[in-house]
C-alpha cells in the first residue's frame, strides 16, 4: 500500500496550492458561498515551490485557522503548515508571513493537526530516510516558531520496524498532555503516545508504542479518540486478503488490548463493497 494511496484531504486541493472554500453560517439553507471570505469564500496559499496539499484544519479559540499538510522543497516534501484570519487572510503574526514548513530530513508528510489549551500547535504524520519509515511530529509555539522543549528542537521521530512502510495519520490530546499519534506500520495499525515533552511514555505498553494485527494484509488506522474513562479507540480499515473493512479497537489506557470490546479488543464490518475504509468517528 503507498502512503500516497491512504492520504486523507480535508478541504479542495486545487493544482500546485493548499486551497478550501468557506460556507456562509447565515445561508446555510443554501449552502452559499460566504464572500467575505478570502476572494469570494475561497482561497489558494502557495508555499513557492510546488506541490503544496492541505491534509487537516483545526480552528483556535480565537476564530484563526490553521492548515496543515505537505510542501515540496525542491527535492522532497516538508511538513507545511499554515494560519489564517477568519476573514481568510494570512496571519502574519504566524512566522511573518502566515506560512511554515517543517524539514525532518526525508519525504515528510503532515496529516493531522491538534491545538493545545495553552495555544501550542502539534502535527503529526511520517518522515521517511533510506533505511526507515517514522511516526513524525512537530510542536509549534504560537507564533509558530519550534517549541524547542519538545523533542530535538521542537521534533520527534518514533521507528516501528525497520524498511516497514508507515504513516501517522491521526492525532489526539489527552487531558493529562499525553499525546496519541495513530496510522500504521507494517501492515498494522499502530499507536505511540508521547508524554507532553515528547519522549515516548513507557507506561504505554513499556516502550511507548503499540501495533495490531486484524489478521490481514493491510490495517490502518485514519481515526482516533479519547473515551471519557481514559479508553481509547481507533476507526480504519483492514484488508482480508480480498477486501477491506471497516476495523475498530479499543485500547486501555496502558495500551493493551480491551478485551471486553468483543472479547479480543477489535471488531471488522463489512459494508457490502470490496474497499470499505472508516475514516472518521464520534462517540456517543
Amino acid at each position: 500500500m503507498s502512503q500516497l494511496s491512504i492520504r486523507k484531504t480535508i478541504g479542495i486541493l486545487l493544482g500546485l496550492v493548499i486551497a478550501f472554500a468557506q460556507v456562509s453560517t447565515t445561508r446555510a439553507a443554501d449552502s452559499s458561498l460566504d464572500l467575505t471570505f478570502g476572494n469570494g469564500g475561497k482561497l489558494t496559499t502557495d508555499f513557492g515551490i510546488s506541490d503544496d496539499e492541505g491534509y487537516a484544519i483545526a480552528v483556535q479559540p480565537d476564530s484563526k485557522i490553521v492548515v496543515a499538510g505537505k510542501s515540496f522543497n525542491g527535492s522532497n516534501f516538508d511538513f507545511a503548515l499554515t494560519r489564517y484570519h477568519r476573514d481568510g487572510s494570512l496571519d502574519m503574526t504566524f512566522d511573518i508571513d502566515g506560512k511554515v514548513t517543517t524539514d525532518f530530513g526525508g519525504p515528510d508528510f503532515g496529516n493531522a493537526v491538534a491545538m493545545q489549551t495553552d495555544g501550542k500547535i502539534l502535527l503529526g504524520g511520517s518522515s521517511s530516510d533510506a533505511d526507515n519509515c517514522n511516526f513524525a511530529l512537530a510542536r509549534y509555539n504560537s507564533d509558530g516558531s519550534p517549541d524547542r522543549s519538545f523533542g530535538i528542537a521542537g521534533k520527534v521521530i518514533t521507528n516501528f520496524d525497520a524498511f516497514a512502510a508507515c504513516d501517522g495519520l491521526a492525532i489526539v490530546l489527552q487531558p493529562d498532555g499525553k499525546i496519541i499519534l495513530g496510522g500504521y506500520s507494517s501492515n498494522d495499525i499502530a499507536l505511540a503516545r508521547y508524554n507532553s515533552n515528547g519522549l515516548l511514555d513507557t507506561t504505554f505498553d513499556t516502550d511507548g508504542k503499540v501495533t495490531t494485527d486484524f489478521g490481514g494484509l493491510g490495517d490502518v488506522a485514519y481515526a482516533v479518540a479519547l473515551q471519557p474513562d481514559g479508553k481509547i479507540v481507533v476507526a480504519g480499515t483492514s484488508s482480508n486478503d480480498s477486501n477491506n473493512d471497516f476495523a475498530l479497537a479499543r485500547y486501555n489506557s496502558n495500551g493493551s488490548l480491551d478485551t471486553t470490546f468483543d472479547t479480543d479488543g477489535k471488531v471488522t464490518t463489512e459494508i457490502g463493497g470490496p474497499d470499505d475504509r472508516g475514516k472518521d468517528m464520534t462517540l456517543q
